[in-house]
């Protein structure tokens, strides 16, 4: 009986002396197959198929709660998924098992935020079941608490003349608009808005406004122009006493002045549905962003990276106590474009096109290395750019049109009408006349550059040795010393683009 009793404590003594081991229902998932299936459905963002998931306080989530509280956990992030990469196997207490992940966003310009995470689970009733709560998102991030993200504009770059001179940069500017509720006649307010807007040579359609009051709210700002300020400082007194205005201060990327190249170098502000929607979520409703010409061209480089945070906000109010930031990226300032344009030149090109009222155009290139000097056009400097997308047709030239860079491939760093060959003559853009001129008078062709940094694709292969004289019907073509030039004027003959010529050549004589 001693024998047996002294066994009996032996046995006991074994088992207590041996290592606690989970073990679950025959045919059930290993602990690390269930941390397999739960990352795979994290990075889906779609719990389906994933069992027995818990919130942190043991209530039951089925596929639909699960994935709604992780989207509601993701907040902003929820729409990007990230990369998640399990860091080794899973670390098993008892009954309790942890796994630590790391985490990959890419954050809405690229760049991306990094992190390492716990994701948990607990054996239960022979069964491992796994825990989702706003720490299996970010260790920091609270019950209540979503992630948001906050942004700060960065510095835009700026679009500079060959010497360096800066022609399209930061301009102070006046919003100015309507509030419905202050407007006692309309009528009277639509006249007054055109005289005012008129007096400092500002095209504005003020005929649609009236519609555009009744539909909005009482207290709305209703947008009606966006001023230099220093045209508004000219009429700042009778807008500040007409009822119903008001305003609101900023500043935009715009051209030199007004009108210099302004069709070419384009302009910026506040971003439409349009680019919102194309830009992936690198824009969103109040950003500022190039929306014509060079500025939207080279948008991505001259708005550089905005600031970029993440936040624990409030699940409901969206607030976040100063200093929570979670990781915050630097805004990178907006790159240069530097063009081949010469401010003496082009302002005399558009100074050239004032005294038309047709659609006019105005090009100017360097003949030794085809560097575009002035792109001008008129009357309007805004809008359409005629001078480099123009399509006007002219008589069978001394060359190969092809040998003339017809239809070629020009790398430019802005849309260009290459041209093409017609029944009897040749149909090509102002720039392409002009080219074609400095090419006869250099001996050969030689794609035209204009934007010299970022610098474009390799230009179109030089032609062969071309010689001969262009006389185009309608337009006043030549070379002046170094300058190739092109003057054109829709409907008009020599006797307008003539004195055209004449102005701009004497300027930059």
């Amino acid at each position: 009986m001693r024998k047996l009793r002294g066994m009996a404590f032996l046995l006991a003594a074994l088992v207590l002396a041996l290592p606690a081991v989970a073990a679950c229902e025959p045919d059930q998932p290993s602990v690390d197959d269930r941390f397999a299936g739960f990352v795979a459905a994290w990075r889906k963002g779609d719990f389906a198929g994933v069992a027995d998931l818990l919130t942190p306080q043991g209530r039951a989530l089925d596929t639909a709660a699960a994935n709604a509280a992780l989207a509601g956990f993701e907040g902003d992030l929820a729409a990007r998924r990230p990369a998640l990469t399990p860091h080794g196997k899973a670390f098993v207490d008892h009954s309790d098992a942890a796994l630590t992940v790391g985490v990959r966003w890419t954050l809405p310009d690229g760049r991306t935020w990094d992190y390492d995470t716990t994701v948990t689970a607990r054996l239960l009733n022979e069964r491992w079941r796994l825990y989702l709560g706003a720490q299996t998102v970010h260790p920091a991030l609270q019950d209540g608490q979503k992630l948001a993200l906050r942004s700060s504009p960065a510095k835009r770059g700026v679009v500079a003349a060959a010497d360096g001179t800066q022609i399209a940069g930061d301009v102070p500017v006046v919003y100015i608009g309507v509030e419905p509720q202050r407007v006692p006649d309309v009528d009277a307010l639509v006249k007054r808005l055109d005289l005012l807007f008129q007096s400092v040579k500002v095209t504005v359609d003020v005929q649609g406004l009236p519609a555009r009051l009744k539909a909005a709210k009482p207290d709305a700002f209703v947008d009606v122009v966006t001023l230099r300020k220093s045209d508004y400082t000219e009429i700042a007194g009778d807008l500040g006493a007409t009822e119903g205005v008001r305003l609101r201060e900023g500043s935009l990327s715009l051209p030199l002045t007004r009108t210099f190249a302004r069709a070419l170098l384009g302009t910026s502000g506040p971003v439409t549905k349009e680019l919102i929607d194309a830009s992936k979520g690198a824009l969103e409703d109040g950003d500022i962003a190039g929306l014509t010409g060079l500025q939207r061209q080279y948008d991505t480089q001259l708005r550089g990276l905005p600031g970029l945070s993440v936040v624990p906000v409030d699940a409901t109010g969206g607030k976040a106590k100063a200093g929570d930031a979670l990781v915050t990226l630097p805004a990178k300032d907006g790159a240069k474009v530097v063009t081949t344009l010469d401010v003496k030149v082009q302002q005399a090109a558009d100074a050239a096109l004032t005294g038309t009222a047709k659609q006019s155009a105005l090009v100017a290139i360097r003949v030794s290395d085809g560097a575009v000097l002035a792109v001008a056009n008129g009357p309007d400097a805004a809008g359409y750019d005629l001078a480099l997308l123009g399509e006007v047709p002219g008589p069978a030239w001394p060359a190969d049109p092809a040998a003339l860079g017809v239809g070629a491939p020009w790398h430019l760093g802005a849309d260009v009408f290459t041209g093409r060959a017609a029944s009897g003559g040749v149909v090509a853009a102002p720039i392409g006349y002009a080219a074609a001129a400095a090419a006869l008078a250099r001996g050969k062709w030689q794609q035209p550059v204009l934007v010299k940094d970022p610098a474009p694709d390799e230009p179109a292969p030089a032609g062969p040795a071309v010689s001969g004289a262009l006389d185009v019907p309608g337009l006043s073509l030549g070379v002046r010393g170094d300058i190739a030039y092109c003057v054109y004027v829709a409907g008009s003959g020599a006797d307008v683009t003539a004195p055209i010529a004449a102005t701009f050549l004497a300027a930059v004589a």
